[in-house]
C-alpha cells in the first residue's frame, strides 16, 4: 500500500483497494481508548507504516477512499465502521432539509458535506490543501454527489496567499495558524503556499442567495473566516445556523462567539469541539 505522504491516487475506480479483516483489526487496535496515550500513539504508528492505505470502503451508506495512515477522519471510519462526527451530525441533520444550503468550510475528505448530500442539501465545500481536495474531489465523484461543489481555496478575511501548515499523520488538521504547529500540538508539520479568498467572495461566485447552515473547521482560523463574512454582508446572506469548531478558541484573534451574540445568534447546541449557533428571528 502506498505511504501516508504519496500522493493519493483518485484515478483507479472505487473497489480498487479492499480492506481486509487484518486492517480493520490492526486500526481498530491502534483506536482502543482504554489503553494509555502514548501506547495509542506508538500502536498507531506502527500500524499506519503498514497500513497506511488508500482501502475503499463504504461507511454509513456513503463511499469513501481512506487513507488512515494519513487523517484522523479516515481512521475513524476504519476503527469504527462509522462517521467520525456522530453528535455533530445529530445536532445538524433537522436542519438539513431537500433543497436547503450547507456550506461546509475546511470540508476534508467530505464526512460533512457527503452526509448534508445525502439529507438533500445543496452542498459548497470549501477546502484549501490540494491533496485533501483532491480526495474529496474522488470521494465526491465515488458517490454521484452532484448536489456537491467543490471550491479549491482557504477563506480568511481578505485575498492573497497564506501559508497552510500540515502534518503529516493528519492531513485533516492542516492550519492557517503557525503558532498552533508548536506546544500541545508540536509533530514534523511542513508549510506550503496556498490561495486565500474572503467567504463573501466565494458564496457570491457560486451564485448563492442563502445559506441554511454553515460548519467552519478550519483549525483555529475560524474568527478570520467568520468576522469579516458577518461584518461585510447583508443580514439575508447570513446563515440561519452556524456550527463552529471551538477547540483551537485559544489561537482566535477575535471573540467571534461574543459577535454571534450581539449579532442575533444564540446557542442551539454543543459537542465536544463544536457550538451550534441559530439566528433568532
Amino acid at each position: 500500500m502506498a505511504s501516508a505522504l504519496a500522493r493519493p491516487d483518485i484515478t483507479s475506480p472505487f473497489g480498487t483497494y479492499r480492506a481486509e479483516g487484518l486492517v480493520k483489526f490492526a486500526w481498530a487496535l491502534a483506536d482502543r481508548h482504554d489503553l494509555s496515550a502514548t501506547l495509542r500513539k506508538m500502536i498507531r504508528a506502527r500500524v499506519a507504516r503498514v497500513f497506511a492505505g488508500p482501502y475503499d470502503a463504504v461507511v454509513e451508506g456513503l463511499r469513501f477512499r481512506l487513507y488512515p495512515g494519513a487523517n484522523y477522519d479516515d481512521r475513524k471510519m476504519m476503527a469504527k465502521g462509522r462517521l467520525p462526527e456522530q453528535a455533530e451530525h445529530r445536532l445538524i441533520a433537522p436542519l438539513l432539509r431537500p433543497g436547503c444550503v450547507f456550506v461546509d468550510v475546511g470540508a476534508n475528505i467530505g464526512t460533512y458535506s457527503l452526509f448534508a448530500a445525502a439529507c438533500g442539501a445543496e452542498v459548497l465545500a470549501v477546502e484549501a490543501s490540494p491533496d485533501t481536495a483532491d480526495k474529496l474531489a474522488f470521494n465526491l465523484a465515488a458517490n454521484d454527489a452532484a448536489g456537491v461543489r467543490l471550491v479549491r481555496t482557504a477563506v480568511g478575511a481578505e485575498a492573497g496567499e497564506l501559508s497552510l501548515w500540515r502534518e503529516p499523520s493528519n492531513a485533516g488538521f492542516a492550519t492557517l495558524v503557525e503558532d498552533l504547529t508548536r506546544g500541545e500540538w508540536a509533530g514534523n508539520w511542513s508549510a506550503f503556499r496556498v490561495p486565500v479568498r474572503p467567504l463573501a467572495d466565494v458564496v457570491t461566485e457560486a451564485g448563492l442567495t442563502r445559506i441554511d447552515v454553515l460548519k467552519i473547521d478550519v483549525e483555529g482560523f475560524e474568527d478570520r473566516v467568520l468576522v469579516p463574512y458577518l461584518t461585510t454582508t447583508s443580514r439575508s446572506l447570513w446563515p440561519r445556523a452556524i456550527l463552529i469548531e471551538t477547540n483551537c478558541r485559544p489561537h482566535w484573534t477575535e471573540d467571534c462567539l461574543s459577535l454571534l451574540a450581539h449579532l442575533g445568534y444564540e446557542q442551539a447546541g454543543e459537542t465536544r469541539d463544536n457550538i451550534l449557533f441559530s439566528l433568532k428571528d
